[in-house]
């Protein structure tokens, strides 16, 4: 049990960050509609649309990460999961790839194994708990800490 609470609190710390990035973001976007309504300047108003519009595709991003955390956090469910090889997780430096079964569909996914050491994961071929939601099954999470029979 010790390592799902290590695994929440990983989650909840990714959300209390995402939460301060998506306020910055909402209030960028208040402030870039409010310079749009108050210049005068058409080249000052398509500098501010291009900036609203690349706050906007960043917030949906964002948002949808945020979402996907939430229902980990609150609705988690395991199962058995496959490593198979490496990747490489965007922003995030080096991970493992994996896949897993749910309802017969299988997904593949990566993600780093911080702060598990990358000797100590068995590639490929290591068994080990992916921790997933229904809402989002695709976007399950291996825990490298939880080995499975």
């Amino acid at each position: 049990m010790l390592c799902n609470i290590v695994n929440n609190e990983e989650l909840l710390t990714s959300q209390i960050v995402k939460s301060i990035l998506l306020i910055l973001l909402i209030t960028g976007i208040v402030f870039n509609v409010l310079r749009i309504i108050r210049t005068g300047s058409n080249t000052r108003k398509i500098i501010n649309a291009g900036i609203l519009s690349l706050l906007i595709v960043i917030i949906v991003f964002v948002f949808r990460e945020f979402r996907v955390e939430a229902a980990l956090l609150k609705y988690p469910e395991y199962v058995t999961g496959t490593t198979t090889g490496t990747c490489s997780v965007f922003a995030r430096g080096q991970g493992i790839e994996f896949e897993y079964e749910i309802n017969g569909q299988t997904y593949r996914n990566c993600n780093t194994y911080y702060p598990v050491s990358k000797d100590s994961i068995v590639v490929p071929g290591g068994k080990y708990q992916v921790r997933y939601t229904n809402k989002f099954p695709d976007k399950g999470r291996m825990d490298f800490r939880i080995h499975a029979n």
